[in-house]
């Protein structure tokens, strides 16, 4: 699981382990969701879309959950639904009560990197935090120190990057097969 601050790199580091282990990609909804609204409603990210963000992640994740069993594979999540409640507590103070367990991966079935935001910002129509990275990346780190959550922090270039998760996906699970 990628998890982290905009712009940290989570997409480009996602895409390079799916290479690597072969893997699935469960996408990133909120980017693909957020992108739409704001082409045609321009508009931002709102309360409103809490439950649909919640849904279309879930949606995104058990595709990417049926495309791996069937290829015995790995998936790495570009981001998941704990992620989205980070970033709601951040933006709206909106507690989301109690999220399903359901769609909420089990402990031992998931790992965190969690992506340091030492790499240059960029600007596109969607991010907008390029001076709170670190403050968000703090708070992802005591989310996931919080939930007791198996994770890494990963940071330097991009070869860095991979090679650190690598180091600990391998550490983690020696039975995974590249």
């Amino acid at each position: 699981m990628l998890f982290g601050p905009e712009c940290s790199g989570k997409s480009t580091l996602a895409a390079a382990l799916v290479r690597h282990y072969d893997g699935v990609l469960a996408s990133e909804y909120l980017r693909t969701y957020a992108q739409d609204i704001w082409d045609t409603q321009k508009r931002t990210v709102a309360e409103q879309d809490i439950i649909p963000l919640m849904n279309g992640q879930f949606e995104a994740q058990q595709r990417a959950l049926e495309q791996a069993s069937q290829e015995f594979c790995p998936i790495f999540m570009d981001t998941n639904i704990d992620q989205l409640e980070v970033y709601f507590q951040y933006y709206f103070g909106a507690n989301w009560g109690q999220i399903p367990q359901f769609m909420r991966p089990s402990k031992n079935q998931v790992i965190y990197l969690l992506t340091k935001p030492d790499i240059p910002w960029e600007a596109d129509d969607l991010r907008d935090q390029p001076l709170a990275r670190e403050t968000l990346f703090s708070i992802f780190k005591t989310y996931l120190d919080q939930k007791k959550a198996c994770y890494e922090v990963i940071e330097g270039s991009h070869k860095d990057r991979v090679i650190q998760a690598c180091q600990f996906i391998n550490k983690t699970w020696p039975n995974l097969h590249v």
